[in-house]
C-alpha cells in the first residue's frame, strides 16, 4: 500500500520537472499611481509564477509556454462601486472589442505584446490605457473605474501592482463605495493566513469573536444575532438547537470574498442586528486552472501520544457511519415496555432478546494519535460561453484534551458557593471533514448569463469522553465514559439569472435555492461507576438514571428560498443619479426531529452479575436474562420528537440616490410575514401534539447616508430596525442531555420576538490603494432580548431561555491598515494590520424574572468588552514570499446567566498568536503555519472559582500545493 502511495504522489508531481523554470518577474512598485487608482484610475496586474499556467509541449516532454495571454478585469461606476454593463473595451491596435457581462467582468486573448486598451461607456468619461504588457500563459488584470462625464476628456495612465496587493485594492474599492458598512475579505488576504475555515477567518475581522470555534459573535451580539449567507441565499442549518449555520461547515479554500454587512439596507433579510456574513464562493476562472494540495498537522496535546478510540464501522474515515450504530432490526418501531395485565407490551423472553441485540462495545482501545492529513483539488476553466469551478477537499485530524477541570456549584449555608460536582474531563476525538464545490455558468449573451451553484460539506465527529471526580449526590467519587458518534452534512444548490435590459437599464436578478441539511446521533452510550482516586480505576457500577443509557437522534432540515431583484436606473427621469431597487423573496424551512432513549436496568431477581467487570463484561449479550440480569427498558419520553416549519414572505422597495456628487443616500422599507409552528409529540403518537405558534409583521425602516469628505475620505451614518426571532427548538418543550456542555436543556413555547433599533456612524479614510484608517461608533435598543439562563440542579445544570425586558448594546471600533515603507526603505515590504473593539451592553431581566435571576441587570451573552487583532504582514513578490504574524486577544464575555443566587458564569480573557510562512518555486507553494502559539488556558469562572478550564495545545502544519 505505501508503494502504491509514493507512485500516486511520484506521477503527481512528475510533470513539474519536465517544465523550464519560469522567469521571475520583478513588478514595479509605483506608489503615487495606486493611490490615484482609487480616485477612479485603472490598475494593470501582471500575476506572479504561483498563478502561471503551463501546457506540456509534444517535443518530448519539454515544456512549451503558450503563444497569448489574457486580459481581464471589471469596469466600475467610480462614484458608486457599481459594476457597468455592456461596457466597450477595445484594442486600439487591433480593434477587437468586447463588452462587459452582468458582472461589469471582460475577457480579451491577445498575442504577446503591448498594446492601448480604450474602454468606454454611454455618458462616462472615457480611458485608454497604455503598455498593457501581455506575456505568454499569463493573465493581466485591469480594473477599471469610470467617472460620469462632465466634460470631454480622456486620461491616460499606466499602473503595474503586485496581484495580491490588487485584489486587496478591489475589496477596498467595494467597501468604500458600498452602499452601507461593511467589513470585507479577499481570497488573497485568506491565502496569507493560518485559517482552515470561514470560522477562523472572521474572527479577525473588527467587531468579531467566534465561539467554541463556529457561532459568530458581531460587536458583543451572541450568534443567534447574525445571519450567514452564501452565495446572497441564506441556508438550512444542521444544528439542532440554531438557526444560524456554523461557521466551520465552510473550508476556507472555497471563499471568494466574505463581506459582513454591519449596518442593514432593505433589500438584506431583517433577522439580523448583530451582523450578516455573506460568503461567496468561488467562480470560474477566465482560463484553465488547476491545483492540487497536500497537507499534514501536528499537536503538542494529541499527535504521537496515547489515544483512546473504539470500534466504529467502515465507512467512519468518509464521515458516514455504515449502518454499525443503528438500532437493530430487532427493536420494534413501538414503545418497548413490559407485559401488562391488559395484554400490551412485551414478554420477559422478547425484552432479553431485544437487549442482546444491541452491538456490545463499551470499552475503548489506545492507539497512538498520527499526524493530521489533508487533500485538496481545484479545476476550473471558461470555454467560449461555458464556465466552470470545481472544488474538492478532504481532511482528518485527532484532537485530545486532557485532564480538563470541570466543576458546578449550589447555593449553600449563608449562599456561600457550595461544590455541588468536582470532575476531570478526558476527551479524545476523531474529525473527518470533507465536500466541495461544483459552479457552472453559461453566458447566453452579455446581457443575459445563468449559474449552477453546488455546494456540499460532510463532517464526522467520533468521540471517547471520560471524567471522573466528587459528586455530591453520591457522597463520594464517580467515573464516567461515553462514546459518541455525531455526523453532519449540508447541501445547497441554487439556480441563477442575470439580466441587463435596455429599459431604464433595469438589473433583473432570480434566484431559486433548495438546501438540506442532516445531523445523526446514533448509539450514544453511556456507563457510570463509582471511583477509586487512590488506585485511579472505576470499582463498582452505579446505579444511576445515566448509566447503561442508549441513545438515537436524527435531525433533518429542508429549506427553499427563492427570490427577485430589479434595480432601475431612474437618472434620465429626475435628472439625477438615482436608481430605484425593488424585490421580493420566499422562504420556508422545515425540519424533523426524533430521539429515542434505552436504558438497561436490573431485571426481576438478584442480579447475578460481577458488578466490578469493565463496561463490555459487565454488558455482555449472556447477561441479560429472564431473570437475575439485566432487562432493556425503553425511556424515550412523550415530548422525545419535533415537528417545526417556519415561513417567510418579503417584499422591499429602495432608493440610492447620489445628491451634489458628495452626498449619497440609501434607504428604504422591508415588509415581512413570518409564521412559526413547532409540534412536540410523542414519538409514537404524533397525533397528541403540543403546538407552540408565533406569528409576526413587521416593517423594517432603514436609511444609510455616505458623505464624500474627498476621494478618498467618507463620513457614515445608518439607522435600522429589525428583528431576532427565537429558533425552533427554542419553542419546543422537548427536554434533552446536552452531552457536549453536559447539561440538560429545555425550550420555552412562550417566547417572543426581540426588536432592535441600531444606530451607526463611521468615518473612513482610504489613504492609499491597500491602506484604510477607520472609526466607527454603534448602539443597538433591544426589546425583549432573548436571553440563556443556566441553573444547577441535583442532577446537574439545566438550562433554558427567556425574553429579558430590555437592553442595550454600544461601543467603538478602530483599525488601520498601514504600509510602514514610510519609517525606512527596509520595511516597504512590511504592513500592518491593527483593529480594537469596544463594547459595553446591559441587559434588564424585568421584575416578573428577577426573582429567579441572580442578577437583575448584567451583559449580553458573549459579549466581550474588548477585541484586539493585529498582524504583522511581509510580502516580497521579488522572492514571492509572505511571513504573517497574527495575535487576536478576545476579553472577559458572559457565557451564561446563573439563577437561584449563583453567581454568572464568564468566560476570561484569552490571547491567541498564530504564524505562517508561504513560499513559492515556480508552479509549487509551499505553505507552514503554526497556531495558539502561546497555549494559554481557556478558563470559565462563576464568581471567584473555576467552573471549567482546559488547554487545547500548539499546532503546526505544513502544505504543499502543485499548481498547473
Amino acid at each position: 500500500m505505501k508503494k502504491l502511495l509514493w507512485l500516486l504522489m511520484f506521477l503527481l508531481f512528475m510533470p513539474s520537472f519536465a517544465f523550464s523554470q519560469p522567469r521571475l518577474l520583478t513588478p514595479e512598485r509605483l506608489p503615487a499611481c495606486l493611490s490615484k487608482a482609487m480616485a477612479g484610475r485603472p490598475i494593470v496586474v501582471q500575476e506572479n509564477e504561483a498563478n502561471r499556467h503551463w501546457r506540456a509541449g509534444s517535443d518530448g516532454g519539454q515544456a512549451k509556454e503558450e503563444k497569448s495571454g489574457i486580459i481581464s478585469g471589471v469596469v466600475l461606476d467610480k462614484n458608486t462601486g457599481e459594476t457597468l454593463i455592456e461596457a466597450g473595451v477595445e484594442v486600439v491596435e487591433t480593434g477587437k472589442k468586447v463588452f462587459t457581462d452582468l458582472d461589469g467582468k471582460f475577457r480579451l486573448e491577445l498575442p504577446e505584446g503591448k498594446y492601448e486598451i480604450r474602454v468606454f461607456y454611454p455618458l462616462y468619461q472615457g480611458q485608454r490605457i497604455k503598455n498593457v504588457v501581455v506575456r505568454p500563459g499569463k493573465v493581466t488584470r485591469l480594473d477599471i473605474s469610470l467617472e460620469p462625464r462632465k466634460e470631454e476628456k480622456i486620461e491616460v495612465v499606466e499602473v503595474v501592482a503586485e496581484p495580491e496587493r490588487a485584489t486587496e485594492a478591489t475589496q477596498l474599492i467595494l467597501r468604500k463605495k458600498a452602499p452601507a458598512i461593511t467589513d470585507r475579505v479577499s481570497s488573497e488576504v485568506i491565502k496569507k493566513q493560518p485559517d482552515a475555515d470561514v470560522a477562523e477567518v472572521v474572527r479577525r475581522v473588527t467587531g468579531i469573536s467566534v465561539v467554541k470555534k463556529k457561532y459568530v459573535f458581531v460587536r458583543g451580539l451572541g450568534d443567534r444575532y447574525s445571519k450567514t449567507t452564501l452565495d446572497k441565499t441564506c441556508l438550512a442549518s444542521p444544528e439542532p438547537e440554531k438557526k444560524i449555520v456554523p461557521l466551520d461547515l465552510f473550508p476556507a479554500t472555497i471563499v471568494e470574498s466574505i463581506n459582513v454587512a454591519k449596518s442593514y439596507t432593505p433589500d438584506l433579510p431583517a433577522e439580523f442586528s448583530g451582523g450578516l456574513v455573506q460568503i461567496e464562493t468561488k467562480d470560474y476562472p477566465d482560463t484553465f486552472k488547476m491545483k492540487f494540495s497536500l497537507s499534514t498537522g501536528y499537536n503538542s496535546r494529541t499527535t504521537f501520544k496515547a489515544f483512546k478510540q473504539y470500534n466504529g464501522g467502515n465507512w467512519d474515515w468518509l464521515g458516514f457511519d455504515d449502518g454499525t450504530r443503528d438500532i437493530p432490526d430487532e427493536i420494534p418501531s413501538e414503545f418497548i415496555k413490559p407485559l401488562d395485565i391488559t395484554g400490551e407490551g412485551f414478554s420477559p423472553e422478547e425484552i432479553v432478546k431485544f437487549g442482546r441485540a444491541f452491538e456490545n462495545i463499551w470499552n475503548p482501545s489506545e492507539i497512538t494519535a498520527y499526524p493530521s492529513q489533508g487533500f485538496g483539488f481545484e479545476i476550473g476553466n471558461k470555454v467560449k460561453k461555458f464556465g466552470y469551478f470545481l472544488n474538492l477537499h478532504y481532511g482528518r485530524k485527532f484532537q485530545t484534551i486532557e485532564d480538563e477541570e470541570r466543576k458546578w456549584y449550589s447555593m449553600g449555608y449563608q449562599g456561600r458557593q457550595k461544590i455541588l460536582a468536582d470532575f476531570t474531563f478526558n476527551t479524545y476525538e476523531k474529525k473527518v471533514d470533507w465536500g466541495g464545490i461544483l459552479n457552472v455558468g453559461f453566458e447566453l449573451s452579455p446581457q443575459h448569463k445563468f449559474s449552477f451553484k453546488n455546494f456540499y460539506q460532510r463532517k464526522s465527529n467520533d468521540q471517547v469522553r471520560e471524567y471522573f471526580g466528587y459528586h455530591e449526590t453520591w457522597g463520594q467519587d464517580i467515573w464516567d465514559r461515553r462514546l459518541k458518534w455525531c455526523e453532519e452534512y449540508i447541501y445547497q444548490g441554487q439556480l441563477l439569472g442575470n439580466h441587463h435590459i435596455s429599459f431604464g437599464k433595469s438589473d433583473i436578478n432570480w434566484r431559486v435555492s433548495y438546501s438540506k441539511t442532516g445531523l445523526e446521533e446514533p448509539d450514544q452510550r453511556e456507563v457510570q461507576y463509582f471511583y477509586d482516586r487512590e488506585a485511579g480505576e472505576p470499582t463498582l457500577w452505579m446505579d444511576s438514571p445515566r448509566s447503561g443509557t442508549r441513545y438515537f437522534a436524527d435531525l433533518g432540515e429542508y429549506r427553499w428560498d427563492t427570490g427577485l431583484d430589479w434595480k432601475l436606473d431612474l437618472e434620465n427621469l429626475i435628472k439625477i443619479p438615482t436608481k430605484l431597487k425593488w424585490g421580493f423573496s420566499y422562504t420556508y424551512q422545515d425540519r424533523d426531529f426524533t430521539y429515542r432513549r434505552f436504558h438497561i436496568r436490573r431485571g426481576p431477581g438478584i442480579l447475578d452479575v460481577d458488578l466490578s467487570l469493565d463496561p463490555q463484561s459487565l454488558y455482555a449479550p449472556e447477561n441479560f436474562k429472564v431473570r437475575n440480569g439485566w432487562w432493556l427498558e425503553e425511556t424515550t419520553r412523550s415530548t422525545d420528537a419535533y415537528d417545526a416549519w417556519e415561513r417567510n414572505v418579503a417584499t422591499y422597495a429602495m432608493l440610492d440616490l447620489l445628491l451634489f456628487d458628495k452626498l449619497r443616500t440609501v434607504g428604504g422599507i422591508r415588509f415581512e410575514a413570518d409564521d412559526i409552528e413547532v409540534a412536540t409529540f410523542n414519538p409514537f403518537d404524533p397525533e397528541e401534539a403540543v403546538v407552540a405558534k408565533l406569528s409576526d409583521d413587521d416593517v423594517f425602516p432603514a436609511i444609510n447616508v455616505t458623505f464624500s469628505l474627498t476621494d478618498t475620505m467618507n463620513l457614515r451614518g445608518s439607522y435600522s430596525e429589525t428583528v431576532n426571532r427565537p429558533q425552533l427548538r427554542e419553542l419546543s418543550e422537548f427536554e434533552y442531555y446536552d452531552v457536549a456542555e453536559t447539561e440538560t436543556v429545555v425550550g420555552n413555547p412562550d417566547l417572543k420576538t426581540a426588536n432592535f433599533r441600531n444606530f451607526d456612524i463611521r468615518l473612513e479614510w482610504f489613504p492609499s490603494v491597500y491602506e484604510l484608517q477607520a472609526v466607527s461608533f454603534f448602539y443597538k435598543d433591544i426589546t425583549k432580548p432573548i436571553e440563556r439562563v443556566q441553573e444547577a440542579t441535583s442532577a446537574g445544570t439545566r438550562r433554558y431561555y427567556i425574553n429579558a425586558k430590555s437592553g442595550y448594546a454600544t461601543g467603538l471600533e478602530l483599525e488601520i491598515r498601514k504600509g510602514l515603507g514610510f519609517i525606512h526603505p527596509l520595511f516597504t515590504n512590511l504592513t500592518t494590520n491593527f483593529n480594537y473593539t469596544y463594547t459595553y451592553s446591559k441587559v434588564e431581566m424585568g421584575s416578573d424574572i428577577t426573582p429567579i435571576m441572580t442578577a437583575a441587570k448584567r451583559p449580553l451573552h458573549g459579549q466581550s468588552d474588548h477585541i484586539i487583532n493585529l498582524v504583522f504582514d511581509y510580502t516580497n513578490p521579488d522572492r514571492n514570499l509572505t511571513i504573517r504574524l497574527l495575535y487576536n486577544y478576545i476579553g472577559k464575555r458572559l457565557y451564561a446567566a446563573a439563577a437561584y443566587g449563583l453567581p454568572d458564569i464568564y468566560e476570561e480573557p484569552t490571547h491567541w498568536l498564530d504564524f505562517l510562512v508561504k513560499k513559492n518555486f515556480g508552479p509549487w507553494e509551499l505553505k507552514f503555519t503554526a497556531k495558539n502559539l502561546l497555549n494559554e488556558q481557556v478558563e470559565f469562572t462563576q464568581g471567584d472559582r473555576i467552573y471549567q478550564r482546559y488547554k487545547e495545545g500548539v499546532s503546526f502544519s505544513i502544505g504543499l500545493s502543485r499548481y498547473f
